[in-house]
């Protein structure tokens, strides 16, 4: 896997925790992705953990209210920020019950400022629909490093179910900053057969070649070659966009294998890329 990829994603999540460009937290490349990951973490639990015991009150507190008027009071007094914060700590049933009533856009403001890991529970007892409407709700803002920190919470059919309001684009996206990137080759499975050449399009379109290096670099054998020989049949500006992305940004450990696993006939048109 490619430590210099995965310490650009770490990059990413961390620039949306602290809400500041991805240019500003470059000089801390050298650091590394599992120490970056480190750093991350401990911010979160900072944020998160600060005055826990009024908190805990507060969500003590939510058992004693009826769900329809803890929506209400949940979405017209109380912060996305602070919802987040009590999300893991307010009985499941009861959070379960209030955030089916709220609607998805304040949902998603809740769900960019969440640590998941503390709410796995609530997050995997949401009704689908819900689940849904929300994932939509954050590709239309963009929110793809939220939506990478929940794949790993959320059940096969519900990820299916989520694909189809998310775009080729943004499933690269997400794809990158996927907090488990071990869950990858398994959500790409996902995935219709027919769909998969519009993702790797759309590394050209939108100038995300690095995402799919990433990606290419992620996912099992199997797949890889599925994906190296949709990214073959691609037309010459297009193969050209990969193989000078992989240039300029010194990728070539992670595209040059890919010739190595696909079919003869897209080898073939692969070495015939212009830029090559």
């Amino acid at each position: 896997m490619s430590e210099d990829l995965d310490t650009r994603a770490e990059i990413a999540k961390l620039a949306a925790l602290l809400d500041v460009p991805v240019e500003r937290l470059d000089p801390l490349h050298p650091a590394g992705s599992a120490d970056l990951r480190t750093l991350r973490e401990h911010i979160t639990d900072a944020l998160f953990d600060h005055d826990i015991d009024t908190l805990r009150r507060v969500a003590a507190g939510a058992r004693l209210v009826p769900a329809p008027v803890a929506a209400t009071v949940a979405h017209r007094a109380f912060s996305p920020l602070l919802l987040a914060r009590l999300s893991g700590l307010v009985d499941p049933g009861v959070a379960v019950g209030t955030a089916k009533r709220l609607p998805a856009d304040f949902l998603a403001d809740v769900a960019v400022a969440m640590d998941p890991r503390r709410a796995s529970d609530i997050i995997r007892s949401l009704p689908e629909d819900k689940v849904v409407e929300v994932a939509g709700e954050l590709t239309r803002r963009g929110e793809e490093v939220a939506m990478g920190r929940f794949v790993g919470h959320l059940e096969d059919t519900t990820i299916r179910a989520c694909l189809d309001v998310i775009d080729d684009a943004a499933l690269l996206r997400c794809g990158f900053v996927l907090e488990e990137k071990e869950r990858l080759d398994a959500v790409i499975g996902l995935v219709p057969a027919e769909r998969l050449p519009g993702v790797i399009g759309a590394a050209h379109d939108h100038d995300l070649w690095v995402e799919a290096l990433d990606l290419f670099d992620h996912v099992g054998p199997e797949r890889r070659a599925q994906l190296a020989d949709i990214a073959a049949g691609l037309d010459d500006e297009a193969r050209d966009g990969l193989v000078r992305t992989a240039a300029e940004r010194g990728l070539w450990d992670e595209l040059l294998p890919l010739s190595t696993v696909m079919s003869p006939e897209a080898r073939v048109r692969f070495a015939a890329t212009p830029a090559i």
